[in-house]
């Protein structure tokens, strides 16, 4: 079992997340929710209006309206 945590990093909780959209690991719905609510509130503090990061997969981007999406390739 995964243990998402507050404590990770950023490109940490991106790896998760991509390696839960491949099936290598798998999440609860309840982890799903925790990590994506963890990289929204990251992608709020960490990134700038209209900046996107991207780790493997996982594309986390802040929209100019300050909107946080996280998308997979």
């Amino acid at each position: 079992m995964t243990k998402i945590n507050p404590e990770l990093s950023t490109v940490e909780l991106m790896k998760l997340a991509g390696d839960d959209h491949q099936k290598t690991i798998e999440l609860t719905q309840a982890e799903r929710d925790q990590l994506f609510d963890l990289l929204k509130e990251r992608g709020r503090s960490e990134l700038e209006y209209g900046e996107e990061l991207e780790i493997d997969t996982v594309r986390l981007i802040r929209r100019v309206t300050g909107a946080v999406g996280i998308y997979f390739a």
